[in-house]
C-alpha cells in the first residue's frame, strides 16, 4: 500500500486490511521506530529516506547517516526495503547514488 503523510494513526487498520507491504513512510512525518514497533514483521516496509532535504541537497555524510538511521529503525528482523519516500524532479542524482552506495555498504541484516 502506498501512503503519503503521517499514517501513524492508521497502522492497525492497514495491518488488519491484509496488505503485504507499506510504502513511503515519509520522514519527518512518520516515526520509523514507532512504525516498526507497531507493525513488526506483519508487513514489508519500504521508504523513509527524506526527499525534501536528504535526496535534494544533503552532503554524502548526511545521506549515509539517513540510510544508517532508517536501517537501524526498521531493519531489525528483516522486512525493510530502503527507498526514497517518493521521487520528484528536484532530487539529486548524486544523492540517489550515495543512498544506493550506502545501502549496499550498511544494508545487511542485522545491522548495529
Amino acid at each position: 500500500m502506498h501512503t503519503d503523510g503521517d499514517v501513524t494513526s492508521l497502522l492497525d487498520f492497514i495491518v488488519e486490511s491484509g496488505f503485504d507491504g507499506l510504502q513511503c513512510l515519509e520522514p519527518p512525518l512518520v516515526d520509523p521506530y514507532l512504525v516498526k514497533k507497531k507493525i513488526g514483521n506483519k508487513l514489508c516496509l519500504s521508504g523513509n529516506i527524506d526527499t525534501r532535504h536528504i535526496l535534494v541537497k544533503a552532503s554524502k555524510d548526511e545521506v549515509e547517516q539517513a540510510v544508517k538511521e532508517a536501517i537501524k529503525a526498521m531493519g531489525h528482523g528483516g522486512g525493510f526495503m530502503i527507498s526514497p519516500a517518493n521521487f520528484h524532479p528536484e532530487m539529486s542524482i548524486e544523492c540517489l547514488k550515495w543512498m544506493i552506495d550506502a545501502t549496499k555498504r550498511f544494508g545487511t541484516y542485522p545491522w548495529e
